[in-house]
């Protein structure tokens, strides 16, 4: 296993200062952009609000629209419940910080842009290390349709098998898309999770949902009984309607329900 300097984790390489960096830092603040970007700091706030945070570690990240090569970060040393609309850093392809902040998680840019390279049909991506889910990425194994939500995820989700330390090597991330391949979820072993999706909506409930898999998963196996999963058709059935398109964005908005009940000043604007 390669040995990295620690101090790496800390990126903060800036992009050159010109007309290409000024038309994607207008593009990047218009009136669609500003909206993803609440719809973004909104995400993070939810997972802050369920403790599926850890720290200042973890990331979601949204493409520009219309500009595939640059994305929205959380900016290094802020917790999930710190994030703004007007905080989150715009990133390119290249590692460099476009606008928007001087620091930002070089693993966190690592892996992201390793999956945005690798999937042009994914727009935002989810990485955290929830309780449940930490827990669960021990084992090695993948996770079991032990109740209807669970099913979302039957043949839909892929296992990193090897912790190879903090991510800060590009060659790193080969593995972790090759082990994602065309699913939607990851489980990174003694690591954490990773979704995504075309939406931020989509991106951040399967989030919570996979933390609430590997949860009734561990739960399940403690009691030491036999294990009855739900049969494989039932199962994709259950799937086909729980992935529909058209259910994340209700659900979106009953999270915001209840995101704007708790607090607002994740939307400056």
């Amino acid at each position: 296993m390669k040995t990295s300097n620690p101090g790496k984790i800390l990126h903060e390489k800036q992009a050159e200062d010109n007309e290409e960096r000024q038309r994607i830092i207008k593009i990047a603040d218009n009136s669609e952009s500003r909206e993803l970007k609440v719809k973004l700091a909104a995400a993070y706030r939810m997972l802050a609000l369920q403790d599926l945070d850890d720290g200042i570690a973890g990331h979601i990240s949204m493409r520009v629209p219309g500009e595939p090569e640059y994305f929205w970060v959380n900016p290094f040393g802020f917790l999930f419940s710190e994030v703004r609309a007007d905080n989150l850093v715009l990133v390119n392809s290249r590692g460099e910080i476009v606008d928007g902040g001087d620091m930002i998680n070089l693993a966190g840019f690592c892996i992201h842009s390793a999956v945005h390279r690798a999937r042009p049909d994914v727009h935002c991506i989810a990485h955290t290390h929830p309780p449940a889910g930490s827990a669960f990425s021990s084992l090695g194994i993948l996770m079991e349709p032990l109740d209807q939500t669970s099913c979302s995820f039957y043949e839909d989700h892929g296992l990193y098998k090897e912790y190879t330390g903090i991510v800060v090597e590009q060659e790193q991330t080969n593995d972790i898309v090759s082990a994602l391949g065309s699913t939607r979820a990851l489980i990174l072993a003694n690591h954490g999770l990773l979704t995504c999706a075309a939406t931020i909506e989509q991106a951040l409930i399967d989030m919570i949902d996979m933390e609430r898999t590997c949860r009734v998963n561990l739960d399940a196996m403690a009691t030491g009984r036999t294990l009855h999963p739900v049969p494989a058709e039932a199962a994709l059935h259950s799937r086909s309607i729980l992935t529909q398109a058209a259910r994340y964005p209700f659900q979106w908005k009953a999270m915001m329900r209840k995101l704007d009940q708790v607090c607002t000043d994740y939307n400056p604007w």
